[in-house]
């Protein structure tokens, strides 16, 4: 049965202020112990709630009227409950606030650059990563950040996630407190645990990335949207651009994804695509052309147009209009590079497919 992380967010809450039931607090303990979806939410609300100034709000006195005012709410399996006014006001006035705060009063969000790399700690103002190099120190977390490569560690045993956010035209290196690196491809976020406490380690993956897991005891696990990839040591690429298609590509070692209907195994040289609606496929990919990113190359073998214009925009950041949709299905064979001008990728296009392009601004238009 599917967790309710709505019900999952509201204890919490609960918690945090305070109110929350002996049975219901046992319910969320087992609950993100068991579940890595309703710790990801435990995780997520505390690191912005469980402040200095949210326990301030909670410790100032409130009329008694106010704090005994009771709502009846249904439970789980059958059973009632109630919960104050006061987790009311949290949910309504602290989680505006600290979940869709207006960017034009928020200081971090003025001052961080989007287009850069960015690291989220938890409980800590984001960090640019292309601006502070070398060994930074944030609140309790140590930093190494040099040569696009990037490993954390914390003052303390912390299982609390971070999120490592890659932007248009970029790519970074993470490594784990276990020694996994991980090769992060552009516009990709990548959740990760500080330290690995638990029987698993588990990272949460939206974008591409190409792992090398370290062997250890420990299964790791990469979460996708509705999927999981379950290893224990091996190197692979996960792509997820396309939120209908997932594509799964097994270099050494061995890995098996798990999906709601079915758990596959692959073994090296192989690939698995899944798509909405089809039985997942396997078959053979050429390794240098899938990793080819990794090297800031992109090969395209007899390519059709509409796939290549998607590359584009995460690459370059600039936004692709086919102004003739007829074009799309025209196929293209060659090389873009990402560190080079995207003039020289249009130029190559054009040479070889006959196509005409104009750039006003961030847009670029595809006659």
């Amino acid at each position: 049965m599917k967790t309710d992380l709505e019900l999952i967010h509201r204890l919490v809450l609960e918690e945090l202020a305070g109110v929350i039931s002996d049975e219901d607090l046992a319910y969320l303990k087992k609950t993100i112990r068991e579940d890595p979806e309703a710790f990801r939410v435990w995780e997520e609300t505390r690191s912005i709630l469980d402040t200095p100034d949210v326990k301030a709000f909670l410790e100032k006195p409130r009329p008694i009227d106010v704090i005994f005012n009771v709502t009846i709410r249904p439970k789980r399996n059958g059973f009632w409950g109630f919960s104050l006014s006061l987790v009311a006001v949290l949910v309504v006035s602290l989680c505006i606030y600290f979940f869709y705060p207006n960017p034009q009063n928020d200081p971090i969000a003025k001052s961080f650059n989007v287009k850069n790399i960015r690291l989220d700690l938890p409980g800590s103002d984001p960090v640019d990563l292309s601006e502070q190099q070398g060994d930074v120190k944030v609140n309790r977390f140590s930093l190494k950040n040099a040569n696009k490569s990037l490993s954390v560690k914390a003052d303390y045993a912390s299982a609390r996630l971070a999120t490592l956010t890659v932007p248009p035209g970029k790519d970074y290196k993470l490594t784990l407190a276990d020694g996994t690196d991980i090769w992060v491809n552009s516009a990709t976020t990548l959740r990760f645990p500080i330290t690995f406490l638990d029987g698993t380690r588990d990272v949460y993956l939206n974008g591409e990335a190409y792992l090398e897991v370290a062997k250890n005891t420990k299964p790791f696990i990469v979460h996708l949207q509705d999927a999981s990839i379950k290893v224990l040591g091996t190197s692979f690429n996960v792509n997820t651009y396309n939120p209908n298609k997932i594509q799964v590509a097994l270099v050494n070692g061995a890995i098996r994804m798990d999906m709601p209907n079915d758990s596959i195994k692959l073994t090296p040289g192989h690939q698995l695509t899944i798509l909405p609606g089809k039985a997942a496929e396997v078959s053979t990919f050429d390794e240098e052309t899938l990793l080819s990113w990794r090297k800031g190359e992109h090969i395209f073998h007899n390519t059709p147009l509409s796939e290549i214009m998607e590359v584009i925009p995460r690459w370059f950041g600039k936004t692709v209009v086919m102004d003739n949709p007829s074009k799309k299905s025209n196929r293209f064979t060659g090389i873009i590079n990402r560190n080079k001008p995207v003039e020289e990728s249009l130029e190559l296009l054009k040479a070889t497919n006959g196509l005409d392009y104009s750039i006003y601004g961030d847009t670029i238009h595809i006659k």
